[in-house]
C-alpha cells in the first residue's frame, strides 16, 4: 500500500503542477477552495465499485473505465469536459485511450466540441433534440444527419490540437441507416477502402481496423456508382459555372468562416474534390431541382463510438447548446438507450440544469422528475452507475435590457443535493465554487466568463475542468487511504508466510 500511495502522490504532484496557474486569479476573491470537493450525501458506498475497478487500472493497467459526462452548451463546447478527459488520458501515458462517442458537428452546422475538429463535403441536412420539429431519430447525442449528396463525406481528427497524440482506435461503431439500402457508409484508411459490418438489431455499421488509427474519414457508397458519379460531377460543373456568388450568404458568416471574396478564389478543382473545413460553403450549398431529382438514396448518422482493446479510460461527453433535461427523454431521443448499450458506463456526471433553471419561476419538484425519467434511462442500461451531479454555475439573466443577479442557481443547487442523496451519488458544488450568487460578475471581470454572464470563457472552462479533477483525485485518495495497509491474495497465508512463498529460494523450489 505504501508503493501504491507514493504512486499516487506523485501522479497527484504532477497532475496538480500543471494545471491552470491560480496566480492568474490574483486580486479576485472569486471561489472557496475548501468548496472544491465531491460531497457524498449518503456516503461514498456506491462508489466503491468504480474506485476499485480504476484501482486496477491505476495499479495494474488493466481493464477499462467508461464515463459519461451530460450537460447542454457547456458540455458540447467540451472544454470542461474535455480538460478533465485530458487530465484522465494523461494518468496513463503508455496507453492511447478510447475517444468514446463523437460526431462531425460541422455537418450540422454547429460548434464542434474544442477537443477534435471535424470537416465535410457535400449537402448535409440537420436534427436535433431542442428543435420543436424533430425530423430524425434520436440517440444517446441528441443530434443526427442526413445526406442524399453522392459527394457526401466527413473526417474527424481526433490529435488536431493535441501537441501528443492522445487518442486511438482500431474499431468504429458508426450508428446510422438507409431508407432504400442503396446507400452504405465506407471508411477511408491509408489509401484503401473499408466496408462495414451492420448490425440491424443496433442499426450500427461496424469497421474493424488492422492498426490503430486517430483519423476518421467516411464516404458514402451507392449501389449504383455510375449514377453517384455522374452526379457528383454534374454537381461540381454547376458549382463551377453558376453558384459561386450563392456559396455563402454574406450574413451567415461567422469570425472563423472564410470570406466570401477569399472563397471566390480558392474554389477550384483541387478544392472540390476535397472535405470542407468546419463550417464550409457546403451547408448553404444551392442545387438546381433539375440536378437532385429524382430522390436519391438518404444516409441518416446519429452517432460514431470510437473504441481500441487497449486498457484505459474511455470518456464520453453528451452536450446540445440550449438542451434541457427533457430534451434526452424518449420522445426526441429514442434510440438513447440503444445506443448506450454499446458504451455502458461506469460513472456518470450529470451537467444537465442551467437551461432548464434560466426561466422567471423555476419548479425545483418538476426539475427533479425530469431528472428521475433520464436518471431511469441510464439506469436501464447501467443499474447500479455512480453519479456525480454537478450544480448550476451562477448566472445573470436580462431584465429590463439590465443584467440582475438570478437567484434560481440556488434553488437548482438544492436540488441537485436531493437528488444526490437520492440516488446515492455525489455532488460537484460548482455553484458554491464560484463564490455563490452575483459571483459571475467577478468571474467576468477576471477575464473567465463572458458578457452574457451565463457562459465562461475558454480560460474558465480550463478552470473548472481542473478543478473537477482535483475534486475527484480528493475522493479517489480519500478511497485508497481507507484501504488496508496489507491485501493478501490468499486470505489462508498469513502476510509473513505469504513473503516467504515470494521469495527467490522458493520461486525456485516450486519450478523444481
Amino acid at each position: 500500500m505504501k508503493q501504491r500511495l507514493l504512486i499516487f502522490f506523485v501522479f497527484c504532484f504532477v497532475s496538480f503542477a500543471s494545471a491552470l496557474p491560480e496566480k492568474a486569479l490574483a486580486g479576485f476573491d472569486l471561489f472557496d477552495t475548501t468548496s472544491n470537493q465531491l460531497i457524498f450525501p449518503k456516503g461514498d458506498s456506491a462508489f466503491m465499485p468504480f474506485f476499485e475497478k480504476l484501482d486496477s487500472l491505476v495499479f495494474e493497467n488493466k481493464g477499462k473505465i467508461r464515463i459519461l459526462h451530460i450537460g447542454g452548451s457547456h458540455i458540447q463546447a467540451d472544454v470542461i469536459s474535455g480538460k478533465i478527459r485530458e487530465r484522465f488520458a494523461k494518468t496513463y501515458p503508455a496507453t492511447p485511450a478510447d475517444r468514446g462517442f463523437v460526431f462531425p458537428y460541422s455537418a450540422a452546422r454547429t460548434n464542434t466540441p474544442s477537443s477534435y475538429s471535424s470537416a465535410y463535403r457535400g449537402k448535409w441536412d440537420m436534427s436535433k433534440n431542442v428543435l420543436r420539429e424533430i425530423t430524425k431519430p434520436l440517440g444517446l447525442l441528441g443530434i443526427a444527419v442526413s445526406t442524399e449528396d453522392p459527394r457526401a463525406e466527413f473526417t474527424i481528427a481526433l490529435n488536431r490540437y493535441n501537441p501528443d497524440p492522445i487518442w486511438y482506435y482500431d474499431q468504429v461503431r458508426l450508428f446510422g441507416y438507409s431508407d432504400s439500402n442503396d446507400v452504405k457508409p465506407v471508411l477511408h484508411l491509408d489509401s484503401t477502402i473499408i466496408l462495414g459490418e451492420f448490425d440491424s438489431t443496433s442499426s450500427s455499421y461496424v469497421f474493424n481496423l488492422p492498426r490503430l488509427a486517430d483519423t476518421l474519414q467516411i464516404s458514402m457508397l451507392w449501389n449504383d456508382t455510375l449514377l453517384q458519379d455522374s452526379l457528383a460531377k454534374a454537381i461540381e460543373d454547376s458549382i463551377r459555372q453558376d453558384s459561386i456568388n450563392a456559396l455563402i450568404p454574406k450574413d451567415s458568416l461567422s469570425k472563423d468562416s472564410l470570406s466570401v471574396d477569399s472563397l471566390k478564389l480558392a474554389i477550384n478543382d483541387s478544392l472540390l474534390t476535397q472535405p470542407a473545413l468546419d463550417s464550409m460553403f457546403q451547408d448553404s450549398l444551392v442545387i438546381a431541382d433539375t440536378v437532385l431529382r429524382p430522390r436519391f438514396p438518404k444516409f441518416t448518422l446519429s452517432g460514431i463510438l470510437l473504441e481500441n482493446k487497449l486498457s484505459g479510460i474511455a470518456y464520453t461527453s453528451v452536450g446540445i447548446n440550449g438542451a434541457r433535461v427533457p430534451n434526452y427523454f424518449k420522445e426526441p431521443c429514442p434510440n438513447f438507450e440503444k445506443e448506450l448499450a454499446f458504451f455502458k458506463p461506469d460513472l456518470v456526471i450529470l451537467a444537465v440544469g442551467i437551461n432548464d433553471a434560466n426561466v422567471e419561476h423555476f419548479n425545483e419538484k418538476q426539475f427533479m422528475t425530469n431528472y428521475d425519467t433520464l436518471i431511469t434511462r441510464l439506469r436501464n442500461i447501467s443499474p447500479n452507475v455512480p453519479i456525480i451531479f454537478t450544480t448550476n454555475n451562477d448566472s445573470y439573466r436580462k431584465k429590463r435590457r439590465r443584467y440582475v443577479e438570478h437567484p434560481n442557481g440556488e434553488l437548482a443547487r438544492q436540488a441537485f443535493f436531493q437528488m444526490a442523496e437520492k440516488y446515492n451519488g455525489a455532488v460537484w458544488d460548482m455553484f458554491s465554487l464560484m463564490g455563490g450568487l452575483g459571483s459571475m460578475k467577478e468571474w467576468e471581470k477576471a477575464g473567465l466568463a463572458k458578457k452574457d454572464k451565463v457562459h465562461f470563457t475558454h480560460a474558465g472552462y480550463v478552470f473548472l475542468g481542473d478543478m473537477f479533477y482535483r475534486a475527484f483525485l480528493k475522493a479517489y485518495y480519500m478511497h485508497l487511504a481507507k484501504k488496508p495497509a496489507e491485501e493478501p491474495e490468499n486470505k489462508e497465508i498469513s502476510p509473513v508466510d505469504k513473503k516467504a512463498s515470494d521469495s527467490p529460494t522458493a520461486q525456485t523450489e516450486k519450478e523444481k
